[in-house]
């Protein structure tokens, strides 16, 4: 099973033949947040259900979802929890794609990343994108095998410790550029950061023993 999470906000329109290709099995279910049936809409991608607040849907997205009948799942303004932490606690049991913004409201972007990091913590296999940019987290005795052969060149390639309290301990990297071998990385220097794969041709993979870590490929433009 596998849930696509739209959010709203700035995404790429690369996001939109990306969403269309993970939805495109019956085994998927697509949710949207609030703003982002906006996203949808715009492409004419109709979610399975919509979640939220409903405080940043524009008239059109509305006129969308209502002309297809979808449900929405409304909750209120105030409350404790972000329209995107609301939709990941129904993906339980899934592979989960959070289309999210990696810019603008960057409060918006870190906690986006800290849930990614929280699921992944818990066993569970997360991905977060706006189209361009991928971010994959990494957590405890875990590992990554990228496929870049779809990634537009320049491709960059960052490894970012998100502990300041404990290091990344034995990263080791396979495909990329600069390789580490059984590598300890900590959280502030930028020595891991915009690395890129050797060839489009072949995986890259990254593995940690502890700590946790995001492993970002991204157009480096």
């Amino acid at each position: 099973m596998r849930s696509v999470i739209v959010t709203g906000g700035p995404l790429k329109d690369e996001a939109a033949g990306l969403i269309r290709k993970l939805t495109g099995s019956e085994d998927s279910f697509l949710i949207a947040c609030d703003g982002g049936c906006d996203f949808l809409a715009r492409y004419d991608i109709v979610p399975d259900i919509v979640v939220g607040d409903m405080d940043s849907i524009s008239d059109e997205g509305l006129e969308f979802i209502e002309k297809h009948d979808v449900f929405i799942e409304r909750y209120p303004v105030e409350k404790d929890w972000t329209d995107t932490e609301i939709a990941l606690n129904k993906t339980e049991g899934s592979d989960v794609f959070l289309i999210a913004p990696v810019s603008g409201r960057i409060d918006h972007v870190i906690a986006n990343m800290q849930l990614v990091l929280k699921l992944r913590g818990e066993g569970r296999q997360i991905t977060m994108t706006d189209g361009i940019t991928y971010c994959y987290p990494l957590c405890g005795d875990d590992s990554v095998e990228i496929d870049v052969s779809s990634f537009d060149e320049p491709i960059a390639v960052s490894l970012i410790p998100w502990d300041f309290g404990s290091a990344v301990k034995g990263v080791t990297t396979k495909g990329l550029y600069y390789p580490l071998e059984d590598h300890d990385l900590v959280a502030g220097p930028s020595f891991s950061f915009s690395n890129h794969p050797v060839s489009k041709n072949a995986p890259i993979s990254i593995t940690i023993r502890d700590g946790r870590l995001f492993a970002v490929v991204t157009f480096a433009n």
